[in-house]
Order: C-alpha cells, then structure tokens, then sequence
C-alpha cells in the first residue's frame, strides 16, 4: 500500500522536499555558510537522483537525452561550488516535467473517459433466468438484456422491445435514437427509457466501441512527420550542445558560463511541442465522434484542397423510397413484383426501396433464381417467364435493348424531377421504370460553404446516378463539379485524375460501397454507422455518427492541431536562441534561464493544451 502510495506521489513529494530545503537554506544562511551548503546540497541531490538515473538509463539505450544535460550541469555547478545553481536546475527539471505529465495526463482526458464508457458486464437470457457476467464473456447468438441506464455491451440487433438510445458515445449526437426491433444498436451507447433484448453479433473486443477506444489510443500515439523529425533533432541536438558547451569553457575558461550554456541548450519546449497539441486535438475530435487516425495523416489533412463525394448515403439519406412506378407493357403492380424479384439478393440502396414499396403495397415477388448483381449496372434474375433486368440505360445496352422514344421521354421526365430510375426488362424488352427518390441531408446545406471556409478550393460529386439527378442535389448544394454515371473503377480514375492536376484529394463515402475510391484518394473519410467497423480500420478520418456536416470540422480541427504543433515550434525554437545569445551575452544565468526555459514549456504544453475546447 505504501510503495502503491509513493509511485504515485514520488515527483509531489521530490518537489516538496527539495523546495522546502531550498526555502530553508536561504532563511537559514545568516545563521552560518554550512547551513546554506547542506541545505542546498541535499536538495540537490534528493531532485537531482531520479534525474540523473534517468539521463544514465537512456544513455545506456543509446540515447541522448535532456536530462543528461541538466546532470552534468548540476553536478558540474555543485563542482565548482555553485550549489545554489545545482540544487535550482535539478527542482525547475523535476518541477517542469511533473506539470508537463499533468498537463499530458489531462489531454488524454477524452480517451480515460472513453475506457470508463466500456461496457464491464451484461445480462444475458439463460432459459427464463438473467444472469450477469462480463462483457467479455458473451458470445455470439447470446440474447443480451438492457435495462434503462445501462450500457449496450454488445454490437446487435434488436430482437425485442423498445428504448430511447443515447449514442452521443460514438456518434457526438446529443438527441437519443428510437430503437426498435429489427434495429441494429452498437456497444458503448446507453439506454436511457425502454426494455431491449439484443441478438449478440460482435462482442469482446470486437465489438465497434472496444475498436473505437482501441484506434483512438493508437492514433494518439503515432507520431506526425514533423514530430518524427524532432525525435531525430534531439539525438544529435544534445551531444552537440555538450561538445559546444565544452569549447565554450576553452575558449573563455568560464566554467559556470559553460554550465549555463549547457543547461539552457535544453530544447524542453521542442520536446513537448508535438505531443501535447496531438493528444488534446485528437481526444477533442473523439469525444465530438470525429476520429482522426493522427500520425502524417495530418499533414496529408492540412494538405487537401479538393473534397469529393458521393451521392447516395454520403449528401442524401440513404433510405431512398420509390416515388414512381411507371408501365409500358403491363400493370405497375408486375413491374414492381418482377422488379423486386430481381432484387432479392442485392444489398444496394435502390434495392432496398423496391423491396420496401413492394411489402408497403403487399404485393408479392415473382418467383426467381440465379441472382447476378452487375456492378454499377443493376442486377439480373431468372423468373418462370425468363431473363428479369433492373439497372440503368447501360444494363439494357449491354443486351442490346432500347427504350422507344415514348419510353425514353417518360424516363427524362422522372429523371428532371430529381428522381433516380430503375428500368425493369422482361426477355429482352422494357416493361415499365420505378422512380426513386433519396432526400437530401438537412445537413449537407451550407456544407460546400463551410468546406471553403477551411481552405478547401473545389468539391466534386462522384456518383453512379444518372446526371440529371445529380445535377439537381449539386445545385442545391453548390457542390462545383459532377461526375455522374460512374462504375467504381471510373470513380477512381476520376480521382487519378484530380491528383494529376496537382490536387490533394479527400474523399468522403459510407467506407464499404465506395472502398476503391476511399483507398485510391490522398484522405479517406468514412461516415455511418453502417459498416463503421471497416470504416474506422479503413479510413483516415471515421465520422461516427451519419452526420455530413461533420466532415469540414474533421478537416479544421486536422489543419488545427497541426498549425499549433508548428506555433510549438516556432516559438520554442525562437526561446532557445534568444537564451543562448543572452547566455553568451553573459546577460542570462543559470537561475533565471532555468525559470525562463520551464516557463517555455509551460507555455508551450498550454498552447497545444487550447485544442481540448477548440471548436473547429
């Protein structure tokens, strides 16, 4: 109990300790020289020893390390009888390097809250009895209890009951969900009114939260190019201030101006000028369900210029419904049977509304088999009357069917109104068009303003819909350029294509339909739930919840930490040359430079430390 105590309150009481001989010495000097001498000495010594076992650890690692600098220094100070000067550089080290880890400890706020959010257990259905055990024991098919103000332990679907769902865990959005039964829910969010019995999917650590707490922690701890290029600066920066140092002394014969040299050459404020500022943006962006994966990909953030969507799920709904059924040869109730037969077995957004129009309207799908899904085309079936089509103008082109001219001026009809057209085929000939509609986001509007407001010079939509339906949600949006009509590989070559242009491309999908285009462009950016578990791993940002107007404040706050990182920089290189000159000057001492390089870190650690409540 008591060693537990003292980890944890070892640097509290070093400074405590070492501070109060120092105070104690200086009121005691009028009583005597040795009672100044030990004092100082003995605090010296007490700040100074996890100091120096620190600098001779990472020495043997083959590391050069500040601490190292402000070892010799101290003992070269004591040395020369400068005990004073010993005893207050090893109390400002020790000093600054606690604030430092408190300030670190406090950035990393967003991420203990996000462990302390992980589900520890859950009530599962054992015949007609509940029995609790951990989260990390439920299985798969288990039926998993929630209660109102428990956490979800599980990714599921909802097999039972009802309940008002806060997700602002995952998603930031602060309005609870309506879940039902049939409803997927994910773990981590809390019942907040309601019964629900889940059907466990992924559970343990592969449920979406334990995923979220797990690349949070990762992508706080990759490293930036420009930090990566300070980790290397430091291994050559601090042998070269001891060899400096060292001509100094032979130059001037001045040891303590060699001592103070060596002790403000100490690039404290660089140390701290990355980490700090990574950490708070990045813990910020989390709580606010934006996950940024950190390392260079916030450069590559800060160095996007043209953002590129797609159009169905990402600026609209995604829950389109059928507006129109249209027949040419026969009843629209057997274009809609025939159409959702075909569709069965396809998983698209368009398919889902054919087969919702058809159970709302109780019609009954056409007996089918041999399914084919025709990427970017539409889908093909087998029914007792023959070959069923339901696509686009280049399904039906690549069996070499036309639409009459009647036929056609129907289709651009529905098209100008904005809808999206699915023409059924029978043996060979069109029978008949289904209109589909997907409202837009309420908050795609003012999306393309704020993509500007950020830097962002161009935004282009990159869709399979037909162009007039594109060109109508682009309007609405001010979105700058379309390209409509697109198979998933013409959706990459038309990023290709922006990138030779000399454009840095993000793009922004569901993470799972437009997979090429996301891995093909400079920044991915994934959003939805659905699918959120290939999206996190896949992506360079992951928007947790289904919120459009989430993307130009992932990109802000991207370009945010790292323009604070460079601040860090900047002013913590400016501080160490100014001291330097002033050290040389004879003009800074060992004390007061001290003081100033501790309050430089301070500074430093408080700048990075604004991006925990910054809003963009």
């Amino acid at each position: 109990m008591l060693f537990q105590w003292w980890q944890r309150n070892r640097d509290r009481v070093v400074i405590a300790i070492s501070g109060g001989l120092i105070v104690g010495a200086w009121l005691l000097r009028p009583l005597g020289v040795a009672y100044y001498l030990w004092g100082m000495t003995l605090a010296a010594v007490i700040a100074g020893y996890g100091v120096a076992k620190e600098a001779l650890q990472r020495l043997l690692a083959g590391q050069f390390s500040i601490s190292l600098l402000v070892t010799i220094a101290a003992v070269g100070a004591a040395v020369i009888g400068e005990v004073w000067e010993a005893a207050a550089v090893t109390w400002l080290y020790v000093l600054g390097g606690f604030l430092e880890g408190l300030t670190l400890a406090h950035t990393r706020s967003a991420l203990r809250g996000l462990v302390d959010l992980m589900p520890r257990v859950a009530k599962i259905k054992r015949g007609e009895e509940l029995v609790t055990v951990s989260a990390y024991e439920v299985q798969p098919g288990d039926i998993v209890v929630v209660l109102p103000g428990e956490s979800i332990p599980v990714d599921g679907k909802v097999v039972a009951g009802r309940a008002s769902v806060d997700t602002s865990s995952l998603t930031g959005e602060p309005i609870p969900a309506e879940v039902a039964v049939d409803d997927q829910v994910l773990s981590g969010t809390i019942c907040q009114g309601g019964y629900l019995e889940i059907e466990a999917e992924r559970v343990g650590v592969d449920t979406t939260f334990s995923q979220l707490v797990y690349l949070v922690a990762e992508a706080q701890e990759q490293k930036p190019k420009v930090q990566r290029t300070l980790d290397a600066f430091a291994q050559w920066y601090t042998p070269a201030v001891i060899i400096t140092a060292f001509l100094i002394y032979l130059w001037s014969q001045n040891v303590h101006l060699a001592l103070t040299f060596l002790v403000i050459g100490c690039p404290g404020a660089l140390v701290v000028a990355a980490p700090v500022a990574i950490v708070a943006g990045l813990g910020n962006s989390a709580r606010r369900g934006i996950l940024i994966k950190g390392g260079e990909r916030l450069e590559r953030i800060a160095k996007a210029d043209v953002v590129a969507f797609d159009k169905t799920g990402t600026l609209t709904q995604g829950q389109p419904k059928v507006a129109n059924v249209i027949g040419f040869a026969m009843d629209e109730e057997r274009v809609l049977s025939l159409a959702a037969a075909a569709e069965l077995r396809s998983e698209h957004h368009l398919a889902a509304a054919i087969l919702a129009a058809a159970e709302e309207q109780q019609v009954e799908p056409a007996p089918a088999d041999d399914w084919m899904i025709e990427a970017g085309l539409g889908v093909v079936a087998r029914g007792p009357d023959g070959e069923i089509l339901v696509g686009n103008r280049r399904l039906l082109h690549s069996r070499g069917i036309d639409l009459t001219p009647e036929q056609e001026n129907q289709l651009l009809e529905r098209e100008a109104a904005g809808e999206t057209v699915a023409i059924v085929a029978l043996n060979s000939k069109a029978i008949g068009l289904v209109g589909i509609t997907d409202p837009i986001k309420p908050d795609a509007y003012g999306l393309v303003q704020a993509l500007k407001r950020t830097g962002i010079k161009k935004t282009v939509m990159l869709t399979g819909d037909n162009p007039r339906a594109a060109q109508l949600v682009a309007r609405e949006l001010g979105i700058d350029e379309v390209r409509a009509g697109l198979l998933p590989e013409q959706k990459v070559e038309a990023i290709q294509d922006l990138q030779k242009s000399g454009h840095v491309v993000a793009m922004v999908g569901d993470g799972i339909n437009d997979a090429p285009a996301l891995a093909t462009a400079d920044v991915s950016i994934a959003m939805g739930t659905s699918g959120t578990r290939v999206a996190m791993e896949a992506s360079d940002i992951a928007l947790m919840g289904d919120r459009i107007g989430q993307v130009p404040t992932a990109i802000g706050i991207s370009r945010r930490i790292l323009s604070v990182v460079r601040q860090n920089v900047v002013f913590a290189v400016v501080t160490v040359l100014v001291l330097l000159a002033g050290v040389i000057m004879e003009v800074v001492h060992l004390g007061s430079g001290m003081a100033i390089h501790e309050a430089s870190v301070l500074l430093v650690t408080l700048n990075g430390m604004r991006l925990l409540r910054t809003q963009q």
